[in-house]
């Protein structure tokens, strides 16, 4: 997660709507045609999130992330799989600081306890 790539990307998206003037809607379609790689899954998981999925499935990955722990994931594993089952878990990680928490607790102790001295404010701090 890259601070610099990400608002280069939302400048060039915004540099796109000033000469291609469009609706809402279609703003959207363009600016996720755009996206790559692991944004693009996230986009993939959000649009499709409401389709069809069953609530017992949905009740799954909401104990799912409550339990998630990094254990021998790296933390790029531990990451992609928190944002992955984050999203069926909203309310736990409705604010930066809960989704920080949240994260920073489910670290390897040996990674918590460097971080956890830091008393990190935010989501992305932590990660770093």
């Amino acid at each position: 997660m890259d601070p610099l790539k990400a608002e280069a990307w939302v400048l060039g998206i915004e540099k796109l709507f000033g000469v291609f003037p469009c609706l809402e809607t279609q703003k959207v379609q363009l600016a996720t045609f755009t996206l790559e790689d692991k944004a693009r899954r996230w986009w993939i998981l959000i649009r499709d999130a409401d389709k069809g999925i069953d609530w017992c499935i949905c009740d799954r990955k909401v104990l799912e992330f409550e339990g998630l722990k990094q254990g021998n994931m790296t933390v790029a594993e531990y990451e992609a799989k928190f944002i992955e089952l984050a999203r069926f878990a909203p309310h736990m990680v409705d604010t930066d600081y809960k989704k920080a928490r949240k994260f920073e607790n489910g670290l390897r102790s040996d990674i918590l306890e460097r971080v956890n001295v830091l008393k990190l404010p935010t989501y992305v701090d932590v990660l770093d």
